[in-house]
C-alpha cells in the first residue's frame, strides 16, 4: 500500500527559490517571451491574481510590464499572489502598494472579497501540488476568483510529458520514480487532459431567460486557446540552449523529494521489518540514477525534451437582456 504523504513534492528554501526564479525565466522563453498569452487584452487587466505564486516572480514582472500602464490619471492595476506558504514570498518592504501576497490553500474556497474580483487568474505548474481527488474542487475555487468575462491562464508540464531521445535507462528510471512518487502522494501522473476536461465541464447555472454571449451556452468557461509548446524544435535559441539546465534541475529536485521521503521511511523502521530490504534496494537505485544525472551522463549523446500545455479560457457573462449590448459586453473597447 502506498504511504500517505503531503501532496507538494518540493522543498521551500533559498536554493529552491533560486531554482523557481530560473525556471520562470526559462518558462517565459518557452512562452515566446510572453507573461500573458496574446489573446488576453492587456489594457483590460485591472486586477490580476497569481495562484501558487511561490516567489511571486511572474506577478512582480507583470506588475512592471509597461503594456499594463493605466491611461493618464487612471488607477494602476492591482496584483495579488496566493500561496499555501509565505516562506518564499518577497520582502514586503520592496513591494509597491498595488502588489500583495496572501497565504491561502486553494483546496479551500477563497475569501468572499476575492470572488469575481480578477480580470486574469494565472496558474502555473501545480500538478505537483493538487491531489487527484481535489482537482475539481481546486478548479472551481480558482474560477470563482474570475470576474464575468475575465480570463484564466494555466500552464502545466509533468514528468510524463518529458522524454529522452535516444531513450536512456537513466531518463526512464527518473521519470518512473517521479511518477511513482506522484501516485504515492495521491497526485495525477499527468494533469493536462483531466485539467482541460474539468475546466470545460463547469456550468454557469443560467437563470431562465439569461444568455451567455461568451459561448451562447451554459458553459462556465469558454476555451480560447489550447496549445502544446515543446522544447523540441522550439524557435527560440534560448530554449534549446537552456534545456539541459531546466530539465536536469527539475528532475534532480523531484527525484531528491522521493529519496528524502523514502529515506525517512527507512529510518523509522527496525532492521527486522519486512519492508527494510525493499526500501534499501529502491534507495540504491534512485541514488544511482541521481548520481548519473548529476555527473551529466544523461546528456552525453542524448537530449531530454518536454511539452508544456498552455490553456486560456474565458468566463461566462450572464445577461438578462440580449436584444442590445451583448456585443459590447463580449468585446468591450480596449
Amino acid at each position: 500500500m502506498a504511504e500517505e504523504a503531503e501532496p507538494y513534492m518540493l522543498p521551500r528554501n533559498a536554493q529552491e527559490s533560486q531554482r523557481l526564479d530560473a525556471q520562470h525565466e526559462y518558462m517565459r522563453q518557452m512562452s515566446f517571451g510572453h507573461l500573458t498569452h496574446p489573446s488576453i487584452p492587456a489594457l483590460r487587466l485591472k486586477a490580476v491574481a497569481d495562484i501558487a505564486t511561490g516567489t511571486g516572480v511572474w506577478l512582480r514582472q507583470l506588475a512592471e510590464d509597461p503594456a499594463l500602464d493605466p491611461p493618464t490619471q487612471g488607477e494602476p492595476p492591482n496584483f495579488v499572489g496566493f500561496d499555501i506558504s509565505s516562506e518564499q514570498f518577497p520582502s514586503t518592504d520592496a513591494l509597491p502598494p498595488n502588489l500583495a501576497f496572501v497565504t491561502h490553500d486553494f483546496v479551500n474556497s477563497f475569501p468572499a472579497e476575492h470572488h469575481e474580483r480578477f480580470d486574469l487568474v494565472n496558474v502555473r505548474l501545480v500538478s505537483y501540488a493538487i491531489k487527484a481527488v481535489d482537482l475539481e474542487k481546486v478548479v472551481q475555487n480558482i474560477i470563482q476568483l474570475i470576474r464575468p468575462g475575465g480570463y484564466l491562464q494555466w500552464q502545466e508540464t509533468d514528468a510524463s510529458d518529458s522524454w529522452a531521445h535516444p531513450e536512456t535507462a537513466t531518463a526512464t528510471s527518473c521519470v518512473n520514480f517521479v511518477i511513482a512518487e506522484k501516485i504515492d502522494r495521491g497526485l495525477l501522473p499527468g494533469i493536462a487532459t483531466p485539467l482541460v476536461k474539468t475546466i470545460l465541464a463547469m456550468k454557469a447555472n443560467l437563470a431562465d431567460g439569461q444568455k451567455n454571449p461568451i459561448s451562447w451556452s451554459d458553459d462556465l468557461m469558454r476555451l480560447v486557446h489550447l496549445e502544446t509548446v515543446s522544447t523540441l524544435n522550439h524557435p527560440s535559441p534560448a530554449v534549446e540552449a537552456g534545456k539541459k539546465v531546466a530539465v536536469m534541475s527539475a528532475a534532480t529536485a523531484l527525484l531528491k523529494a522521493r529519496i528524502h521521503r523514502k529515506q525517512t521511511a527507512l529510518d523509522s523502521l527496525s532492521p527486522s521489518d519486512n519492508e527494510t530490504e525493499g526500501l534499501k534496494e529502491e534507495l540504491r537505485s534512485m541514488n544511482k540514477t541521481l548520481e548519473a544525472i548529476e555527473r551529466g551522463d544523461e546528456t552525453n549523446g542524448s537530449s531530454w525534451d518536454f511539452d508544456l500545455t498552455w490553456i486560456i479560457a474565458r468566463k461566462a457573462i450572464k445577461l438578462d437582456d440580449v436584444t442590445q449590448g451583448w456585443m459590447t459586453a463580449k468585446k468591450p473597447a480596449h
